[in-house]
């Protein structure tokens, strides 16, 4: 017999030897979709998607998978089912609306819920993650089914000496995090810059207690030394001149991957004047008139227009788009990100515009889906999220067009399902 129809026998079998308050042994399936397993295959024509239990049990075609005689059945014949997306670099927690200072338990749920509703399922919150967000972490709510899965740094690591620096690694490690993250960034020389003694005490302290190391960065001189260092995750683009081949050989050989973060430059320059996508009814699902008044204001728009280092980050987005490409073609790792959840940098719907300009930078719907699914998972080490597979959790979404024939088409969002559950909208 076929091992994809077997899969589903074996889980039932597996199932049965648990004891009966472990399993309602109940099966859902989705039939007739186009299935975009995330792992870069062929999508599957006219497919199944078979769960119990909030993960998947059997993914492929009608011909291939059983589906067990009582399993509930929902056609979704013309649908694209694919995973839900993972935001390796976002922050949760602190902003309500486009205001800072907010942080709570109750406030991490709620941007956690937003990121979901956008079809985030899965988020990496690199710093600023306080002991209200452990109990939220991925590894603890298991049983979430109605906001994204939290994954966190904790405090961005600093400090005046290594020991200080080796010290917040500590205090990270038992608070408890999934990854650790340092920044290493003058703000176009405004500010002190972390010293390399420092940012190397602080990457070899992560990876001895068994992190990776997330790394803030901007210019092209300090991505070199922080991968030499074992920076793991660059987790901005590099900003100031082009990669050259000597990086992508360095970044490749370090098994590093690159997170562009472009929609980072864009919130430092679109509010100089009226940003379209105010007006986009994608947008204003969840923000609405009252929430971007403040950003309207003429006085405002022309402090970020006389803005020196809006204006800078404006002119080096070009920079970052075309590093982006130039390292995709050259097969390093890009994992999805935006560094939302920060002031005007709104949770969810600037996932869709990186996506937008992702595309508008050269790279292919499949790159950019692989980017946001497979890659942050294998590449951050998240479990059991990023594709759809036997096994791993039941996080996906049903859309009503091919987001392979156009990325923007991620948002015709039919239903989000977080453990087999559709998300409330």
């Amino acid at each position: 017999m076929n091992l994809v129809r077997l899969l589903p026998l074996l889980f039932i079998a597996a199932m049965a030897c648990k004891r009966p308050e472990q399993t309602s042994q109940s099966f859902t399936a989705y039939t007739g979709a186009t299935i975009i397993d995330g792992s870069g295959s062929t999508p599957i024509q006219d497919g199944v998607l078979l769960i119990s239990n909030g993960r998947v049990v059997a993914v492929g075609t009608k011909e291939n998978v059983k589906i067990p005689e009582h399993a509930t059945v929902h056609d979704v014949m013309g649908k694209t089912i694919i995973p839900g997306l993972i935001n390796a670099h976002g922050h949760v927690g602190d902003v309500k609306g486009i205001e800072g200072g907010h942080y709570s338990k109750e406030n991490i749920i709620d941007n956690l819920s937003i990121y979901a509703r956008y079809g985030i399922t899965t988020v990496v919150s690199l710093g600023g993650d306080k002991p209200e967000a452990e109990m939220l972490r991925a590894v603890n709510d298991t049983t979430n089914t109605a906001h994204a899965r939290l994954f966190i740094a904790g405090e961005i690591i600093n400090g005046k000496t290594p020991e200080e620096a080796m010290a917040v690694a500590d205090s990270n490690h038992h608070m408890g995090v999934d990854i650790m993250k340092i920044r290493v960034d003058d703000n176009l020389g405004t500010s002190p810059k972390m010293p390399e003694e420092i940012y190397r005490a602080a990457i070899k302290r992560a990876h001895e207690l068994g992190y990776k190391m997330a790394t803030h960065m901007y210019y092209l001189d300090d991505a070199r030394k922080l991968l030499d260092a074992g920076s793991d995750m660059m987790a901005h683009s590099v900003r100031d001149l082009p990669v050259d081949d000597a990086f992508i050989q360095l970044i490749k050989q370090k098994k590093a991957c690159y997170c562009p973060t472009l929609t980072r430059e864009l919130s430092t320059f679109v509010y100089e004047d009226t940003a379209e996508f105010f007006s986009d009814p994608f947008f204003l699902r969840e923000y609405d008139t009252t929430t971007i008044k403040p950003l309207l204001d003429p006085a405002r728009q022309k402090k970020m227009r006389d803005s020196k280092s809006a204006q800078t980050y404006k002119k080096q987005l070009p920079v970052a788009k075309a590093n982006l490409k130039i390292l995709c073609n050259q097969d390093v790792p890009i994992v999805f990100g935006t560094d939302s959840g920060v002031p005007t940098r709104f949770i969810g719907y600037f996932e869709h515009i990186e996506m937008s300009m992702m595309a508008d930078a050269g790279l292919t719907p499949q790159q950019i889906l692989l980017s946001a699914t497979k890659n942050p998972a294998e590449y951050l080490g998240l479990k059991d999220v990023g594709t759809l597979v036997p096994g791993h959790w039941a996080d996906f979404l049903v859309l009503d067009a091919d987001p392979l024939s156009d990325i923007k088409n991620l948002r015709e969002i039919n239903a989000v399902f977080i453990a087999g559950h559709e998300v409330s909208r």
